[in-house]
Formats: C-alpha cells, structure tokens, sequence
C-alpha cells in the first residue's frame, strides 16, 4: 500500500522583515529539506509580526486545526523556537503532534520526533529556547529602567507639548550612544500654559474643562479635554523645571528622584501601572521610577506648586461624588430630561451628622446647565418613593423568581467563572507538559539534562500550586455570593406578602433587593416624574 507523505511548513517572524531568517527563507530552506523526502503535497503557514512567547497566531491556529483534520501527517519548520518559546505550549504542541501521528522536524536543530531520540532532543531544545527569551525579556527590562533612571524618554505617546527627538552623545567610555528626548512643540507649549494659568484663576478642573470646550481647544490626538486629562497635565512633573523645593514635595509622595534638579528640566515617571501596557492600576509611588531628564520645563517650579497645593486642598474639601453607602439607586437611575446616567454626590450634614445626597445629572455634572437643565433630586426622598412604589406593586410570586433566577444566571455566567474556567485549563496544560517532561526523562542519561528537566517539572509543580491557590479562592467567593444570592431570593419572597420588609433591611439588602426586581429608574428633577421600569414590567 502507498503511503503519501504530505508535509505542512511553519514559518515565523517577530518583525516583518527582509534581514536575517526572513520568512521566505525559512520557507525556501524547509522546501530544500523536504525535497530529499517523497513528500506528494505540501501546505504553507506563515505568521509575520507575531512573537513566540505564546501561541495566539492567526496561521499557527489554522495549521492545529488542520492538523486536527488529517490535512497532513509531518510539520516541518526552520528553527524549534519559530514554534514557540515557551515550554509548556511547545509540550502541548508536541503531544498533540503525538496523538495524531504527526512527526515533527526542525531543520536548524536536525532532529525528527519520529525517533525516540529526536523527542528527546526536542524537549531539551525547547527548555534552551524559553531560557534564551527569558534571559533575553530580563536584559531589554533591565537596560530600559537603566535608561530612565538616566532620564531618557523610552518612547510612547509623547506628553502634550513635546514631541521625540534622536540624538547621539558620547558615553563615559567614549562609545556615541543614540537616544530619544522630548522636545517642546510650542503651539502646544501654549495649551500647557493656558491649562496652568486658568487653573489658578478657576481653581477648579471642570471650570478649566469648560472653558476647553468652549474655546473648542482639542487634545494632542484632536479630541476634547476631559478632567482627567486637564488633571493629569496639572500633576505631571514633566512640566516642572525642577528645582529642590519640587524635589521634596515629589518625596513627601513617596518618589525618589534620580539625578540633579537645576531649576531648568522637567523630571519623567516610569513603571506607575501595573500588568500590561495600558492598565488603570497603578503601583505605589515608592514604586515608580522619577528622573530629572535631558528636556526643558514648561512650568515654574513656583507656579507648579501652588498648582499642587490647590489641588491637594480641592481633595480635602470636595464632596464625593459616584456611589453611596446610602443611596439605593445607583447604578440604575437615568435623568428623564437627557437620558444619560445620574451619580451621587453628597450636600450639607444634618441630624446626626449625618450628610444629605443627591442625585446628579452626569451630563449637567460634567458640561454644565447649556446640556441639561434638569434639577437634582433629593436623593434620600426619592429613594422613599421608589420604596414606596415597589411595596405596592402586585408582583405575582412567580415573576419575582422567575426574574431572580436570571438574576442567578448572569452571576453564574460572570466574569469571574470565565477566569476560574482559564485557570482550570492552564492547571491541565501544565499537567500535561509535566507528564510529558516525565517520560521524556527517561530517554536520557545525561546528568545535566536530567537536572534541568527535573526543575522544570518543578518550576511547573509551583505555578500549578498557586492556580489551585487561586481555583480556591475563586470557588469560595462563588460559595459566599450564592448565600447572598439565597438572602436577596428569600427577601424577594416576603415582598408581596409583607409590605414592610423593606423598612427593616440594612442599605446594602435594599439595594440588592432593588436591583434584582428593577431594570431602570428614569426621574426628572425639574417636573418631579418618576418612571420605574421592572424586568417585564413598567409603571409611574
């Protein structure tokens, strides 16, 4: 019987690129291999501009799903690492590779997992290869933070009123280096100035906001200044020409400034967030790395620091604004006039210094009475009504769970489940590439392949400790909410039957009990108008 050979290559590139081992010329070298082989039919997968940390490309998946197919029964590729650079995926590649019969050779490395030994040779490839790109992660992160203790911007989007610039100067050594500074762009220079100097005169963000908007004055990327924005440009030390003064106002914060201040440049922060690029948490200023820099500031240091000290007083004094321990609405109350969402923000205390709320029209909040002209609503007032409202209402029992079930199901189907579901599956892939190290260890006598295989199997036995760790803590926070969910379901039960439950519960519980039954509360502050509207049901 004729067998035909049909082999599938793969070929990878961080960066889309002619030098070096150019995607074409991984393909044409695994071609040159194949062509000693009776190969009959042969598929191309290409992945330009993809890194190998991780398996998340478009062609590698296309190529497992034909694979899982039968489409072709070898996978042949330049070099192992242009599989992947990680231990675990490359274990779970090569299983898979394993159960469906397909052999897998690398051209660069010369082994074939056709062979006991050529499997073997593969797994240790493959530790060396996630060894080389750790080492390799390590040193780029190191000589990045080098970098800007030295105060030298690493690149990103530039801060509003500079653009970056690459220049050469030579190193102690005598070596010329290339590195990127900020240098000022003066028609947003000018905006920075205005930003700073109507702040003082308005001593507040949202008047500053204002008036952006109606000088239609747009951010670097053409958009309308927000307050955060206009907020982050107030504190940034970018803008300061630094002196001793800014210096100790930056440590009283907890940020430990490298190099010396001379009153004329400006000091740039790093490593404020945490995870990724991108992410809205940020890490303790103890944390972060601030350093004078090689561009000029914007700002006085006098000037800068009154702007701090005002800011620092406007927190102190200002009335909160979003959620509410007391308010029962939030979350699910829109302004009947505009539609958009109402917030909470906190009045005058009374009684037993306890402080009045009301709830705010968002979009008057933000833009002022020219976008809505609605009043604020009592909150403590309105929340009686609602109250009131829902005591009368004549919910049959059957709508009520049947409305809580659904309630049950979204929680069921949150986020949280997705990220428990994440974590089971990365438990199982790394007891899979356990056991594939295991029986791989087997294969060879070497005593430094044996330790090296030893401590990745342990390296593996530790993450999969903190996943458990983790599944555990998931699943009694899963545990914790369902009591809750069974308190809110038998609170919900009583509504109908006893009209006063309502009064005896804490404002959490109400709250809840609220959000379970009601879909949106539409009010309008100026005609007094409330409309309820349930999951299925609506009324004034």
């Amino acid at each position: 019987m004729m067998i035909f050979m049909k082999a599938a290559i793969y070929a990878r590139k961080s960066k889309v690129t002619e030098k070096g081992d150019s995607i074409e010329n991984q393909v044409k070298l695994c071609r040159e291999y194949l062509s000693h082989l009776a190969v009959d039919e042969i598929y191309i997968y290409k992945d330009e501009g993809f890194s190998g940390k991780n398996t998340h490309r478009p062609e590698f998946l296309k190529m497992l799903e034909d694979a899982k197919n039968k489409k072709f029964n070898m996978l042949i590729c330049y070099k192992l690492d242009r599989i992947s650079r990680n231990v675990a995926d490359f274990s779970a590649l090569a299983s898979d590779l394993e159960n469906l019969s397909i052999s897998f050779i690398s051209v660069n490395e010369q082994f074939d997992t056709s062979s006991a030994m050529g499997r073997a040779m593969m797994y240790i490839a493959s530790v060396f290869s996630q060894l080389e790109r750790e080492t390799i992660s390590s040193r780029v992160k190191d000589n990045m933070y080098s970098l800007a203790e030295s105060g030298k911007w690493l690149g990103g989007t530039t801060p509003t009123g500079y653009k970056a610039e690459r220049i050469k100067l030579k190193d102690p050594s005598g070596v010329n280096r290339t590195f990127c500074i900020l240098v000022p762009i003066p028609e947003e220079v000018a905006i920075i100035n205005l930003i700073y100097e109507k702040y003082l005169e308005f001593k507040s963000i949202n008047k500053v906001e204002k008036y952006l908007l109606k000088a239609d004055i747009k951010t670097k990327k053409n958009k309308n200044w927000s307050s955060n924005s206009i907020g982050s440009v107030l504190t940034n030390p970018v803008y300061v020409k630094a002196d001793k003064k800014v210096v100790e106002h930056l440590k009283t914060r907890g940020l430990k400034i490298n190099g010396k201040v001379d009153s004329l440049h400006g000091i740039l922060t790093y490593k404020k967030r945490k995870g990724k690029s991108g992410s809205r948490r940020v890490k303790d200023t103890c944390q972060w790395i601030a350093s004078v820099s090689f561009h000029e500031g914007i700002i006085s240091s006098s000037k800068w620091l009154q702007v701090q000290e005002i800011l620092a007083s406007n927190k102190a004094k200002a009335p909160a604004l979003g959620s509410s321990s007391e308010a029962l609405l939030t979350g699910i109350i829109n302004c009947s006039h505009c539609g958009s969402p109402m917030r909470v923000t906190y009045g005058k205390k009374y009684g037993d210094n306890q402080k009045k709320y009301y709830y705010v029209c968002t979009l008057k909040n933000k833009w002022g009475k020219t976008t809505c002209n609605s009043k604020n609503i009592n909150g403590l007032d309105l929340d009686k009504i609602i109250i009131e409202n829902l005591k009368e209402l004549t919910l049959d029992k059957t709508t009520i769970i049947e409305e809580l079930n659904n309630y049950k199901s979204q929680v069921e189907s949150s986020n949280e489940n997705m990220v428990l579901k994440k974590l089971n599956t990365s438990l199982l892939e790394n007891n899979k590439a356990i056991d594939n190290l295991l029986n791989n260890l087997s294969l060879t006598s070497d005593e430094e392949t044996v330790k090296m295989i030893l401590s990745k199997v342990n390296e593996l036995k530790l993450k999969n400790k903190a996943l458990q760790g983790k599944i555990y803590q998931l699943q009694v926070e899963d545990i914790e909410k369902e009591i809750d969910l069974d308190k809110v379901h038998a609170i919900n039960l009583e509504l109908s039957s006893v009209p006063n439950t309502l009064t005896h519960l804490s404002p959490l519980e109400k709250r809840r009990l609220i959000q379970s039954v009601v879909h949106k509360i539409y009010a309008n502050g100026t005609t007094g108008e409330v409309l309820i509207k349930l999951k299925g049901v609506e009324t004034m």
